[in-house]
Parts: structure tokens; sequence; C-alpha cells
């Protein structure tokens, strides 16, 4: 580990991070062809340690001027620990207090569609899921309830951004995950291997998600679709079946993430 004080903004050295909290500059930056593409960022301690214990390398560590470096299990020999002044972290982060430590670090390959579906039975298949609290959601709660593997199609938040990151709880590095050309396309190729493929919907005229389940012995795929419309009409006619969760008191929808925590814990039950 090499230390370094930075006591301006303009230091190049923490060029990358200034403006962090822009948050659809950061996204901009981080997709393919962008200068940040070959990294994500994971803020916290236990983010840290659990992307660390995962094998992820890390390349950099923004502190406060005062951190306690032991917090962090193990901090690899070319890492670069920049402890910055307050002014440094008001540029990077927007408040001139950091609790939690910033770590960039190398993005790993993506993962092939194959590779993830072969032998999975539970998959969580997303669609246009673009707000990064509810795809950090969706990652923590596929952790928690066993899925085997999460696909995305480009419309929907990438998994390691750093806000999915955090709200996942680190939990996003112990779900195998990729992304989808085409909801449609991958939706066929799991039914053709044996998966089916239940569509989440609000749609009153959907079944009971109880019912489908209790009838089924095969793989599952739970497909979800966007906060504020759903899934696109094409994935609801090409999913094998649709499926709502029965709600009271003339609620029409929940949260996505929320449907998807009670969706899998019927799978599990």
């Amino acid at each position: 580990m090499k230390e370094y004080s930075i006591t301006k903004p303009e230091d190049e050295r923490v060029a990358d991070f200034i403006g962090l909290s822009n948050h659809k500059l950061r996204q901009l930056r981080e997709k393919d062809g962008g200068d940040m593409a070959p990294y994500f960022i994971g803020e916290g301690i236990t983010v840290i340690n659990r992307a660390l214990a995962v094998g992820h390398k890390l390349l950099t560590l923004i502190v406060s001027e005062k951190f306690d470096e032991s917090q962090i299990t193990t901090i690899p020999e070319g890492c670069n620990l920049f402890r910055c002044a307050p002014s440094v972290l008001e540029a990077i982060t927007g408040r001139p207090n950091l609790k939690d430590p910033i770590g960039t670090f190398l993005r790993p390959p993506q993962n092939t569609f194959e590779d993830l579906t072969c032998k999975a039975n539970l998959i969580v298949l997303t669609e246009s899921v673009q707000n990064p609290t509810n795809m950090g959601m969706v990652m923590r709660n596929a952790a928690a309830f066993g899925v085997d593997a999460v696909l995305f199609d480009p419309q929907s938040c990438d998994p390691l951004y750093r806000r999915a990151v955090r709200v996942s709880m680190g939990q996003v590095f112990s779900v195998p995950h990729t992304q989808v050309p085409s909801i449609p396309k991958a939706i066929n190729a799991l039914s053709e291997m044996g998966f089916l493929t239940i569509a989440l919907t609000p749609d009153p005229k959907s079944q009971n998600l109880s019912e489908i389940l209790n009838e089924t012995s095969r793989p599952i795929v739970l497909i979800i679709g966007s906060e504020g419309f759903g899934l696109s009409t094409n994935s609801l006619t090409t999913a094998d079946c649709t499926a709502k969760i029965p709600m009271h008191n003339n609620v029409d929808s929940l949260n996505v993430a929320t449907s998807l925590a009670i969706a899998l814990y019927a799978v599990q039950t």
C-alpha cells in the first residue's frame, strides 16, 4: 500500500473521484466506452471487505485524514490510499466529512448467459429497472433468497454502480449476474431450457403467483419490470405466464424490489 496526503481538490490523483455525487454523470462514465468503464466503486467498510473477500482487486482508497485503515481486512500492496482534507472530500462527495471509505476496484469480466443459466434453478430477469436503490435491493433480495443468477437488460441499472452496490450491502458480490441484450430473447431461450418464465404484474387478470408455483416443479424465472411502467407488452406476452401478488385496500402495486422479495419468499415456501 502507498499512502498519500491530498490537500487540494485540483490534485490530479483524485480527478476521477471529483463529482462522485453526480449520479447521471457517473453512470455515463461507467458505461461501456466511458473512461471509468474498467472500474467499479465500493463505499463503506462492509462493502469493501466483502468485495475483497471474493477476490475483487482494490486499486484506490479515498479516506478522511483520521481514518483507521486497520478496519479494512487486507489492503493490497499496489493500492493507493489517499488521505483527503475536508475541502477535497467536499469536492468528491458534496460534504466535508467522510465516515465511510470509498474504494475503486477493477471491474471483473462479465459472466456469460450460458455459464449462469446451465445449472440454475432460480433466476431473476430485470427489464428497465433503472433506479440504483431498487437495483441494490434486488441484488440484496436475490442473495437473501438463494437466487442463482440475476440477468438485466441494457436499460436496467448496472448492479455494480456505486449506489446499487452500497444499497445491496455488498451482497451484489455474492450473486452471479450479467447483462442480456434482449429480454424477450432471453425469455425464449430460458423457456427452451425448461424454465417456467413468470412475468410479475399487478394486472388483475393474472393468476395469483402462489397458484402458479403450486402447479409446477420446473426451475423458475421471475421477470420484473420498470418502476413506472412495469414490464413491456412484448415481455408480458413472451413469458410463459403472468402472475400477480394479491393485495388489499385498493393498493394497485408495490415497489419493484418489495414485490420481488415477496415473490422470492413464495418460491421458497
